[in-house]
């Protein structure tokens, strides 16, 4: 009896024992447990206190639950204006879409490395890159959406410097020979397709050769300028100027009613074009001549187009300058001059540019 006893006491001893060493196994690895999730936190914390990127969170509803520091500088608005209240950064001509990217998050999906302009506070609009995650609850039901904001408008800007490099002239800001070859194409195609026609007229600058060895490249490259922007202020909707190259230009004047209104386009730009400049304490006139081809009478292939229109601008030159004139198989059109001997201020008319 008392054998027994002693044994079920000696069993108690060593459950308490063994529970006692449990309990102290399970209490560290909870309390490693909490002190790597705390550890966590504050990394956690940490990074949304810390990151560049905007970082929110809002409700299903749209409205604001949580912003980080970066929030606050990229857009200008505080937590305390803007928490519990929707999500002002959305443009109104983003709406729709928010809409569908809204459904497609209670969807379970995620939006990665979307690109928009975001409004700022003071009404200003930012170009972002931003990827929006769903929440959910224990049930696993989406039930907010944590959005990070990456600010990409120096890359915006680098993109377009790219672009403006590639496609303008950057010294008179019209659109270059790679722009002009793209564009003739497109509009040869559209023309054929459509059966309609267009006008390529090649111009160049009268004497420029002359301005550039008397008064100067720094003269010569004002000259250009000017010239481009008095071209441009006269350009019917429809027509395109281009930057060929040195002081050679294009324009493709997309289905003019007749040659009667090309004839007096290009009248008007004489007439523009003669008119006196001042350049950098330089007062002189100088020209301009113009050849024209008609698509798809004079060709119906960028070469033959540009032949043709090259062909009649040394023609206009041939005849003295100062002029334009149609392409002509057999003399077909007439040379137009207008006072090559009004060239002035010592520039030569022996000059070949």
């Amino acid at each position: 009896m008392y054998v027994f006893h002693y044994y079920y006491l000696f069993i108690i001893f060593i459950f308490l024992v063994i529970t006692f060493f449990l309990g102290r196994f399970f209490q560290k690895k909870t309390d490693r447990l909490k002190t790597s999730l705390q550890a966590t936190n504050e990394r956690l914390t940490s990074f949304f206190t810390h990151t560049s990127d905007a970082i929110n969170i809002t409700t299903v509803d749209g409205l604001l639950v949580y912003i980080n520091p970066a929030f606050e500088q990229m857009y200008g608005w505080t937590k305390m204006e803007i928490l519990g209240k929707p999500l002002p950064i959305i443009p109104a001509e983003l709406h729709e879409e928010e809409r569908r990217m809204r459904d497609s998050l209670l969807a379970g999906n995620a939006i990665n490395h979307w690109e928009a302009s975001f409004l700022r506070k003071d009404g200003s609009f930012l170009d972002v890159e931003v990827s929006v995650s769903p929440l959910r609850d224990v049930d696993g039901t989406v039930n907010g959406f944590a959005a990070i904001t990456r600010d990409i408008s120096e890359k915006k800007q680098y993109e377009q410097k790219l672009m403006e490099l590639a496609f303008y002239d950057p010294l008179t800001g019209a659109d270059n020979r790679r722009s002009f070859y793209l564009r003739l194409a497109a509009t040869m195609e559209t023309a054929n397709d459509d059966n309609l026609r267009f006008a390529l007229l090649y111009l160049d600058c009268d004497h420029f050769k002359s301005v550039n060895d008397t008064m100067g490249h720094d003269v010569g490259d004002e000259l250009l300028q000017q010239f481009v922007g008095r071209i441009q202020a006269l350009l019917p909707r429809a027509a395109s100027l281009f930057r060929l190259g040195g002081d050679e230009f294009a324009i493709i004047y997309s289905e003019p009613s007749s040659d009667e209104e090309i004839t007096r386009f290009a009248d008007r730009l004489l007439a523009e074009l003669r008119v006196n400049w001042s350049i950098q304490d330089h007062s002189f006139t100088t020209t301009c001549s113009i050849g024209i081809s008609l698509y798809p009478h004079d060709g119906t292939s960028q070469s033959a187009l540009i032949t043709a229109a090259d062909h009649a601008l040394y023609e206009a030159k041939a005849a003295g300058r100062d002029a334009y004139r149609f392409y002509t198989k057999g003399h077909r059109g007439a040379v137009v001059a207008a006072g090559a001997d009004e060239i002035g201020d010592g520039i030569g008319s022996s000059d070949a540019g």
